[in-house]
């Protein structure tokens, strides 16, 4: 089995963009909108790692260990609420992604200045109880 350690959600859908927009606008200016994720369905997941089992087929890898695009967590924006809402938005879709091809990706968490919990959750919450297994078989 050959496993890529190191991929990033570079092509999640544009509503998870849009509400990190959001965010920041609420930031700006108090008479925004609050910050909300609109609906991402599992269609919308599937096509959008398209080019990540591109990736896996020209490389020859068997599965990536998966998390959030880097560059955009951006925890120096907002402050600790706000880096919490995006990790945790960010991590769900890393999960579901997972959940729909788990034979492709194995989640990784993003950080955040609440890793502990995000680490914990993911760990507790987020990842199947045959994870490991999985990879070995």
């Amino acid at each position: 089995m050959v496993i890529d350690c190191h991929g990033h959600y570079t092509t999640a859908p544009k509503e998870l963009q849009a509400f990190r927009d959001m965010q920041i606008a609420a930031l700006k200016d108090a008479s925004a909108p609050a910050a909300t994720l609109a609906a991402i369905t599992d269609d919308q997941l599937r096509e959008s790692v398209q080019p990540q089992l591109k990736f896996q087929t020209d490389r020859g890898t068997d599965v990536t260990i998966f998390s959030p695009r880097a560059s955009a967590m951006a925890h120096h924006i907002g402050g600790a609420d706000t880096s919490l809402a995006w990790t945790r938005a960010c991590n769900d879709l890393i999960h579901r992604v997972c959940t729909l091809f788990p034979k492709n990706f194995v989640p990784a968490a993003a950080d955040a200045l609440g890793a502990a919990r995000q680490l914990h959750r993911r760990a507790r919450a987020l990842c199947p109880r045959d994870g490991l297994r999985r990879m070995q078989s």
